[in-house]
């Protein structure tokens, strides 16, 4: 297969392989992308066609089930497929821990032969580490274009109140209906786009990393998501205003998040210090039993936060590194009517010094921090930025 390009489809994305000017072969075990508002029942008929004679478990929330999962249920089990349904019965955010992973596993029969997901965030990452557990495979019908994970192959989930990324697996099939996902909460939406804005920073964080520690970089991995990036920022009004081709855009973006993270083998090219801070403030809420934002809406604001360290920093990077403006990702969260100041997403003062200086420990990776603390500024930037977002003390 030839090198993936600018011009290659969501759909061709589906089952490509190549070798790749960074070295390696690289490929995507996703048998079908399909993004699209006319064909959909079609499609997850066809897609689920091989397993007509053997058991099929639909999974899916109370939310999910009524926005999507009972007209998935319907045509299947109109044409005659031997369907189960399983429904996490909860109206409150669904939290991906030991007991979501328990209550699906207890779920899973030995005579399950495939786990259709209907959902988003949870539901998927939920799904694909049971599966990746007990070797069933599974398609994903999307709900909302909330977050990036539907393509890739790793589980963020709760351990112990830990948040620990664990194996996944590819899905046979990523299916969403397009005039579904523009009826998704708005704030769904704006965590979509939230999470596809923090790409911006965690591009800046490899190639640091790359120019500093000559890390392992994929130009093709960087392209992908930079494009993807461009018609996402280009469309922000259309996209607010619930127009499908831009709320398109933001599901393929997100979509294609996870197909660099296939590509490269981790999450590095869609995961840097802005997704560290929504990670532990996450934890954070979750130790304290108490509700926190959306993970795109916290990856938003740890943006911004990561976009001013750099400012900040400008007299420390090295040569050929552009530098984000954090007003300009402040003026598109304005723009989308989202959150960007930890303030306003309910991340209290003292929570967010601590962020500041244990954050980026969170992985073994390389990001702006890192050079903050060598260069012994992480003092003054945490100091200057508590001011900036809580006022002075």
């Amino acid at each position: 297969m030839k090198k993936i390009t600018e011009t290659n489809s969501i759909s061709e994305m589906a089952g490509i392989s190549f070798d790749c000017d960074c070295g390696r072969k690289h490929s995507v075990d996703i048998g079908k992308i399909f993004i699209n508002n006319k064909g959909i029942a079609e499609e997850i008929l066809k897609s689920v066609s091989q397993y007509k004679e053997k058991e099929i478990l639909l999974v899916a929330d109370t939310n999910t089930y009524e926005a999507y999962g009972s007209f998935v249920e319907r045509i299947l089990s109109d044409s005659g497929f031997n369907l189960r349904t399983f429904i996490f019965k909860t109206r409150q955010q669904l939290v991906p821990d030991e007991k979501a992973l328990g209550l699906l596993l207890a779920e899973i029969e030995v005579k399950t032969s495939l786990v259709l997901a209907v959902g988003s965030g949870v539901i998927n990452d939920v799904c694909k580490h049971v599966c990746y557990k007990t070797g069933k495979p599974f398609i994903i019908v999307a709900t909302a274009p909330s977050m990036d994970g539907y393509a890739s192959v790793v589980s963020p989930i709760i351990l112990n109140g830990i948040k620990k990324t664990l194996p996944g697996k590819y899905p046979l099939a990523i299916i969403a209906d397009t005039a579904v996902l523009k009826n998704a909460p708005i704030d769904m939406l704006r965590a979509g786009f939230g999470d596809i804005i923090g790409k911006l920073t965690a591009l800046d964080d490899w190639k640091l990393s790359k120019i500093i520690n000559n890390e392992l970089y994929c130009e093709t991995c960087v392209k992908l998501i930079e494009n993807a990036l461009d018609k996402c920022i280009s469309n922000v009004d259309k996209f607010l205003a619930r127009d499908e081709q831009a709320v398109s855009y933001v599901m393929e973006a997100l979509v294609l998040s996870g197909v660099a993270i296939g590509l490269h083998g981790d999450s590095r090219p869609a995961s840097g210090a802005e997704h560290n801070f929504a990670h532990y403030w996450d934890m954070d809420a979750i130790s304290r039993n108490a509700e926190h934002p959306l993970h795109g809406n916290s990856v938003a604001v740890g943006t911004v936060v990561t976009a001013y360290v750099y400012e900040y920093m400008k007299p420390y990077l090295p040569d050929g590194l552009p530098n984000t403006d954090p007003q300009k990702i402040i003026g598109l969260l304005k723009r989308l009517g989202s959150c960007y100041s930890p303030k306003d997403i309910g991340i209290s003062r003292e929570l967010f010094i601590d962020s500041m200086y244990k954050a980026y420990k969170l992985k073994p990776r390389y990001t702006i921090f890192n050079l903050a603390e060598e260069k012994g500024m992480l003092d003054k930037i945490t100091k200057e930025l508590t001011e900036i977002f809580y006022g002075r003390s």
